[in-house]
Order: structure tokens, then C-alpha cells, then sequence
């Protein structure tokens, strides 16, 4: 496995600020990994899988 991704890369990668991976957390939008009682790790593959996921049902949507 490759190795886990903090928030704040999440953020960068996502072009979003940290507060809202938190809030993707919070509201169970985005896969994530809980390491002890407060930190958070992700996995590189699931979120560009999950990220692959929201884009395409969001092209689907658009040709409707």
C-alpha cells in the first residue's frame, strides 16, 4: 500500500481548504481512515477512485 495521505494533502490535492475534508468526514462523503481517537489518514487510490466517481455521475447528470 502506498503510503496515507494527511488532510492537508487531501486539501491540496482536492483544491479545497482542510476545513472542508473535515466536513466531507463529518458527513461520511469522502472514504477515510481513523488512526487512534483523532487523526485522520486517506488512502490516495480511494479518494481519486471516489473522486472518479463524483465526476462522472456529475457528466451523467449534465447530459440528462
Amino acid at each position: 500500500m502506498s503510503s496515507l495521505w494527511t488532510v492537508k494533502e487531501v486539501a491540496d490535492f482536492l483544491n479545497v481548504r482542510p476545513l472542508r475534508v473535515y466536513e466531507l468526514v463529518y458527513d461520511r462523503q469522502i472514504p477515510f481512515m481513523k488512526i487512534g481517537l483523532r487523526q485522520l489518514r486517506f488512502d490516495p487510490a480511494a479518494i481519486r477512485q471516489w473522486l472518479d466517481a463524483r465526476t462522472t455521475q456529475a457528466q451523467i447528470s449534465e447530459e440528462r
